[in-house]
């Protein structure tokens, strides 16, 4: 059973329901002397109320994220399985293969997007990818047309999905492009936590067991795949990359690593220095994976754009995007974009979305 499916959620639902009638009906007729009754009478409401907590936490995770994608995600168990290559089906396809990439079978998640779980050959990660495509895709007149590319990226703990899901981008992104605001781009939200159990891979390629080549996932997998199932544009200018929190860290660090892939990057909520323990017990990788220290001791800065997005009432989000956008050599697009009002949330990043996509749209060619 998913964990994030309706199914068990419903049965967490049902079994704290007949937790509490149990607890009611048993309260006066455990049998035997008063300390027995006592610790009966405790072991009963703390099992209501340990199934009320899981109830709210499978909601939560649903509705808000979600954080855990799987059973695997939420224990730690390496469920790492090659992906099999088989035609693409679900639409979107148009029959040119990467040289790196495999032909995937995508299925349907919600309206207009859909998603295959993949293995990143250069990487060796397995994970899960969610695309949605723009009406022109299927439109006879864009039959020989490639599109610009925005891959997505969550925090930690996050899913790919919660991009469509609790953060709603496809219902942010249509309207700006039935105004003609944005121009119509592929939308793909990566797996970032390619580490089982909640550990933070910090965006990095790390070394040896525990690690993994997240970087190297998102940034050359990642795209290889999205080139051999979609007519994907090709080249920097082409694709850009958001993401929110440890995802818009990731997002600007990759993009300074990476400019031959990426030109543009949106960073919402996000932070400067890696986090990741992982990264940070490696003095050479914590240096090598902070753009703002890259940055700063660059002569010749990438050929890159940056918005740096957050919220005055989320500590360090603003003073961080200022210090970024600091140190880069030349103003050109770059913008800082600041809220008033709202922490951590999705519903700030929600906020964002409008003036994001926007200023992405104009960064892409």
């Amino acid at each position: 059973m998913s964990l994030t499916g309706t199914p068990f959620f419903v049965v967490t639902l049902v079994v704290m329901i007949v937790a509490m009638a149990l607890l009611a009906v048993v309260w006066n007729r455990i049998p035997g002397p008063r300390p027995v009754r006592f610790a009966g009478r405790m072991g009963a409401t703390m099992f209501s109320q340990v199934t009320a907590v899981v109830v709210v936490l499978v909601y939560v995770n649903n509705t808000m994220g979600p954080f855990y994608e799987s059973w695997q995600d939420l224990f730690g168990e390496d469920d790492n399985q090659s992906a099999s290559a088989t035609n693409l089906g679900g639409g979107g396809g148009d029959g040119i293969s990467g040289p790196a990439g495999e032909k995937l079978t995508f299925k349907a998640y919600l309206p207009g997007v859909q998603t295959a779980v993949a293995h990143g050959r250069a990487s060796g990660v397995t994970g899960s990818l969610y695309v949605w495509l723009p009406p022109q895709y299927d439109d006879p007149a864009y039959a020989h047309t490639s599109f610009p590319v925005v891959e997505l990226l969550p925090g930690t703990p996050g899913t790919p999905q919660a991009w469509f899901g609790s953060m709603k981008v496809q219902d942010a992104i249509k309207p700006l492009m039935a105004d003609g605001k944005v121009k119509p781009v592929i939308l793909v939200a990566a797996k970032l936590n390619v580490i089982p159990g909640g550990v933070d891979p910090g965006c990095a390629d790390v070394p040896g067991p525990g690690g993994a080549k997240t970087a190297t996932w998102l940034d050359r997998d990642v795209p290889d795949l999205i080139a051999a199932n979609f007519r994907a544009a090709k080249g920097p200018k082409h694709w850009a990359i958001m993401g929110y929190s440890a995802g818009a860290y990731c997002a600007v660090n990759l993009t300074v690593q990476h400019p031959n892939t990426y030109h543009a990057a949106v960073s919402l909520s996000g932070y400067n220095a890696p986090d990741s323990r992982l990264v940070t017990g490696n003095p050479a990788l914590d240096r090598a994976n902070n753009p703002f220290l890259v940055l700063e001791h660059e002569k010749h800065q990438p050929d890159i754009a940056v918005l740096m997005a957050g919220s005055d009432q989320d500590p360090g989000t603003v003073p961080a995007a200022k210090a970024l956008l600091s140190v880069l050599h030349t103003a050109g697009p770059n913008q800082l974009l600041t809220v008033r009002f709202g922490g951590h949330t999705t519903n700030v990043w929600r906020s964002m979305l409008p003036d994001a996509l926007i200023w992405l749209s104009a960064r892409l060619a």
